[in-house]
């Protein structure tokens, strides 16, 4: 009684990338790739390397070889994987089909291309969330997919007119405004 159980929440809760073999590649729920060094315990993240369509598999590399850091356990690391390494170090490709596509996809979470659609995503939410609630197409009594295109087109146009009367009335910062705030009079 009074044993302190081993969970860190500070630190992400790691998983065998391939269990049914004993090797130093491990991942995270979020599908960040790491390596154990054998000799010395460290857990350093793998060097992402892209994805490969024609295999269908994202590309990682060891941190060693491609940071140029040393590793002591690199040697020890290379045979619990079963790989002979060449000059760029050891190579770990994940299969898309045979890893889970809700941790492993083609655009790592994390990434620059990640970042950038989430950004777009992101983005379109907003303007999603404003034809819905403003505009009250979220509870509508329109029949027909004509009209619906029809007068969501006609949300669309009075968005951008309105951002365009922001801009043209030099009030740049309420381009994204729907409503104009009353002036304070004093």
């Amino acid at each position: 009684m009074g044993e302190k159980s081993p969970y860190d929440p500070s630190k992400p809760i790691t998983r065998p990338l391939f269990p049914t073999r004993v090797d130093t590649i491990v991942h995270t729920e979020k599908g960040s790739v790491h390596c154990i060094c054998p000799a010395t315990g460290v857990q350093r993240d793998l060097a992402f390397q892209g994805f490969e369509a024609d295999r269908d598999t994202l590309k990682y590399r060891c941190p060693a070889a491609a940071f140029g850091l040393e590793c002591e356990g690199r040697e020890r690391c290379h045979q619990a994987g079963g790989v002979m390494p060449g000059d760029d170090g050891r190579i770990v490709r994940i299969s898309l089909a045979d890893h889970d596509r809700r941790i492993f996809v083609p655009t790592p979470y994390g990434s620059p291309s990640w970042e950038r659609g989430d950004n777009r995503r992101s983005a379109l939410e907003r303007i999603n969330n404003r034809i819905d609630n403003s505009f009250g197409f979220e509870r509508h009594f329109i029949r027909g997919l004509a009209k619906m295109q029809t007068r969501v087109g006609l949300a669309l146009a009075v968005m951008m007119a309105m951002a365009l009367g922001h801009v043209n009335a030099g009030r740049l910062e309420q381009m994204r405004s729907l409503v104009q705030p009353i002036p304070a009079t004093g």
